[in-house]
């Protein structure tokens, strides 16, 4: 779950994507990682083979999860500039895509479930560019048509082919 914040002035709007959940679960591993570490560190437990092998699967666990779905999506629709900037900082770096907003032909959401949703910039070369790094969650379509008045465009609702495996 994400955790969608939009601002809004009179030339520019910007919308911050922040995984809170990812966020929370790392918080929480790391706590345990604390737990199981602290009589290690005191001297009060020597490191066993076991203990060893839990933190090395909990690190790894975490960080697969903060480099899959940990980024933080920034999106700044600029009207003075003519222009719009996504950018996704994560553990593997900043990713930064610009365009100019007279290339922006709709705004597609890709529905995967009745609440999780892909934001995509249609634009007229055909390409498609996310909004956000990860699929969103939310119950409401506040923020949808926001963004898209933002960029004086209707959101076109896309419902995704779910696959049975």
């Amino acid at each position: 779950m994400t955790l969608q914040f939009i601002q809004s002035y009179p030339d520019r709007v910007t919308i911050h994507f922040i995984p809170w959940l990812t966020w929370s679960f790392a918080g929480l591993v790391g706590y345990g990682l604390f737990t199981i570490l602290q009589p290690v560190i005191a001297g009060t437990q020597s490191l066993t083979g076991g203990i060893a092998l839990s933190v090395a699967l909990l690190v790894g666990m975490v960080l697969f999860t903060l480099i899959i779905g940990g980024q933080l999506g920034i999106c700044q629709i600029d009207h003075q500039r003519n222009v719009i900037t996504v950018t996704a900082y994560g553990l593997q770096g900043r990713t930064r895509h610009e365009r100019s907003l007279s290339d922006v032909k709709g705004l597609e959401v890709r529905i995967l479930r009745r609440s999780q949703y892909r934001l995509l910039l249609a634009l007229r070369s055909g390409e498609r560019l996310p909004l956000a790094p990860f699929y969103l969650v939310s119950f409401s379509d506040r923020g949808i048509r926001r963004i898209a008045a933002a960029l004086h465009v209707e959101p076109q609702m896309i419902q995704e082919k779910q696959s049975v495996r």
